[in-house]
């Protein structure tokens, strides 16, 4: 490899390096604002929510952004590069150590096992923003139910772990 060829595979790690940083602090971003999520939920701010919501999907669009410029910068890589076969974070690093990028290639492993970390956390955080959604949309129903006069009927599990009607006055 020449220098010309080393400096362009430099500057190509590097640019991806700091996709990947980027991605860390966007989805940072996502996991506090699904955390304000719901805070705002259990608060019943409804304003406060739907701006959250609203930022969110803002950040998701930034997202998929980025992912779509690292997507851009593999093919680059593969086409430029016989040995490439990047298909992978681990063959993209691999790539880059046998090519001399060996601090890139340090640097992006390291950010996406850090992505990886904050990517769970949103998830989590999800789940328990869905699992509070779904209580306070059957109280709403138990309530509403509860409105409506004459038999009353309670929803629970039976031992088999499905859902069975069970009637009361």
């Amino acid at each position: 490899m020449d220098g010309a060829q080393e400096l362009k595979l430099q500057l190509q790690s590097e640019a991806i390096a700091d996709l990947w940083q980027e991605q860390c602090s966007l989805h940072t971003r996502l996991f506090e604002l699904t955390c304000d999520e719901y805070t705002h939920l259990l608060a019943s701010d409804m304003d406060e929510l739907d701006e959250s919501i609203e930022q969110k999907s803002i950040v998701i669009k930034d997202i998929e952004k980025l992912d779509k410029q690292r997507q851009a910068l593999v093919k680059e890589l593969n086409a430029q590069w016989e040995d490439a076969n990047i298909f992978k974070v681990n063959t993209l690093v691999e790539f880059l150590k046998t090519n001399g990028q060996h601090n890139n290639a340090e640097r992006i492993e390291k950010l996406n096992l850090i992505l990886i970390d904050i990517v769970e956390k949103v998830q989590a955080q999800n789940k328990k923003n869905q699992v509070f959604l779904n209580k306070a949309l059957i109280s709403l129903r138990e309530l509403k139910e509860s409105f409506s006069g004459g038999k009353k009927q309670f929803k629970t599990y039976g031992s088999n772990g499905v859902t069975r009607s069970t009637l009361s006055k």
